[in-house]
């Protein structure tokens, strides 16, 4: 798809109302641990985000997940299901039960553009908008759950790809 502009300068990230990618801490070296974050302008943007046959998932989608997931013995504990193994800080790693292997990642603030959490919550996009918000899910060091939310659309995530099943 169409190029992603990448975003190094915290005032200009705050600033945004377009699609923008960054590599956690303007790191280039955090890529192949973490991937890139994005603002959820990136995510709708139909830039070609995901590759071809693949989607960032909607709401729904990961709302379907932890109903799976909690279908399959994790009620309350999804989130440590979804976890890898380590690369969590304070005891934070999961069990990795389901194979997502799920990284802390962090996020880029959405006010400052300053970075924050990596090591301690994963931060990722739907592609579902509510209002002036866009649906998030957010699994923490700290907890064992997977928490659904809103959240502002210039905030940086990260992005999980879904296979377009047939």
């Amino acid at each position: 798809g169409d190029s992603i502009s990448e975003i190094t300068d915290n005032g200009t990230w705050a600033g945004l109302s377009s699609g923008a990618r960054c590599d956690l801490d303007n790191d280039a070296s955090n890529v192949a641990i973490y991937g890139r974050l994005y603002n959820w302008y990136a995510v709708n943007s139909g830039s070609g985000l995901c590759p071809s046959d693949w989607h960032v998932p909607t709401d729904g989608e990961w709302t379907d997940l932890k109903d799976y997931i909690t279908s399959q013995g994790f009620a309350g504990t999804e989130g440590t299901a979804l976890k890898s193994t380590s690369g969590w800080l304070e005891d934070g790693s999961g069990t990795d039960d389901l194979g997502f292997s799920a990284l802390p990642g962090g996020a880029r603030d959405r006010n400052s553009g300053q970075f924050s959490n990596a090591g301690y919550r994963g931060n990722w996009w739907s592609s579902s908008p509510n209002g002036s918000d866009a649906r998030g899910v957010v699994l923490g060091y700290d907890v064992s759950d997977i928490y659904l939310g809103d959240y502002n659309r210039r905030s940086g995530f990260s992005v999980r790809c879904l296979w377009d099943a047939e």
